[in-house]
């Protein structure tokens, strides 16, 4: 009885190499098309709401088809805009732009710098569990 149930596993293990796993979704970076896409879709944009940005709905292209992206909320980020996404024309076309976050000071570039600075000269802190190592 042991045999026929481990000649079954090994044939089922052999074939399981040519099945291959589901693929994701690659998510094309900059779609350019000739035509233009459908008008968008009727949305209501939610009241203002504190700490968040309305990311307004779009057309996406994937796969060779329009597909709505529901409009959603965005965590506000400090020093940064964000560019709600849409078709914009361009001299070959339609071009679809996703929204992104841009940074917008330069602060926001020399606190990174800054923190870097700090961990190279640390400060000597507290240790509360120092007495115990």
């Amino acid at each position: 009885m042991k045999y026929p149930l481990s000649i079954a596993a090994i044939i089922a293990g052999r074939f399981s190499s040519f099945i291959r796993p589901p693929q994701k979704n690659q998510v094309e970076t900059n779609v350019t098309l000739k035509n233009a896409p459908p008008a968008p879709k009727d949305e209501v944009e939610p009241s203002p709401r504190a700490g968040l940005v309305w990311s307004p709905g779009f057309w996406n292209y994937v796969g060779g088809w329009y597909v709505w992206e529901a409009g959603h909320w965005e965590l506000e980020r400090t020093n940064q805009l964000y560019l709600k996404p849409g078709w914009q024309k361009v001299i070959r076309g339609w071009q679809l732009q996703r929204g992104e976050w841009r940074v917008t000071s330069v602060s926001f570039v020399k606190k990174g710098a800054a923190s870097k600075d700090q961990d190279s000269n640390p400060e000597p802190h507290y240790d509360p569990l120092a007495a115990f190592r």
